[in-house]
């Protein structure tokens, strides 16, 4: 997961939902760059906690990149992974290049509806959260299959 993905889910309140149900993995990059370097802000503090209390796995090889993106695509080429957390734009233009799977916050929330983890409501309310950190192409995308499995 990047820290795009990681500070919308833990701002939105998804981000212990994701950690209980995904395995969540982040580079050492992605921590300095939401923990080390965002000392005093409530989100590094959060995700610290997660990370002690191991619902975050460390990647520990300090790796030779400047950005988390980069440490997060070589990882999951060199892993078995079954996509990348993201909602950074750029990286998904990226991502998409290379076919590789990759899923934004908010379609966590639709994964954890379809496999029972939230009710629609649930989704719903959470997808309400999330929509102050989420492009309203994606919120409206994202609520019409919220709505339409609610129809079914």
């Amino acid at each position: 997961m990047d820290a795009d993905c990681l500070i919308k889910s833990t701002k939105s309140n998804l981000k212990e939902l994701i950690c209980n149900n995904f395995s969540v993995i982040i580079p050492q990059l992605v921590k300095e760059e939401i923990v080390d370097n965002a000392k005093g802000h409530p989100d590094a503090a959060v995700i610290q906690k997660n990370l002690e209390r191991k619902l975050i796995t460390l990647h520990k090889p300090h790796s030779p990149f400047k950005k988390g993106e980069d440490a997060i695509f070589t990882i999951f080429q060199q892993g078995d992974y079954d996509a990348i957390g993201s909602d950074d734009k750029r990286f998904i233009k990226r991502l998409r290049i290379f076919n590789i799977p990759y899923i934004t916050p908010a379609v966590f929330i639709a994964i954890l509806c379809k496999n029972g983890k939230l009710t629609i409501l649930e989704a719903m309310e959470k997808l309400d959260s999330l929509s102050p950190f989420v492009s309203n192409e994606e919120y409206s995308a994202m609520k019409a299959i919220l709505g339409s499995w609610r129809n079914t």
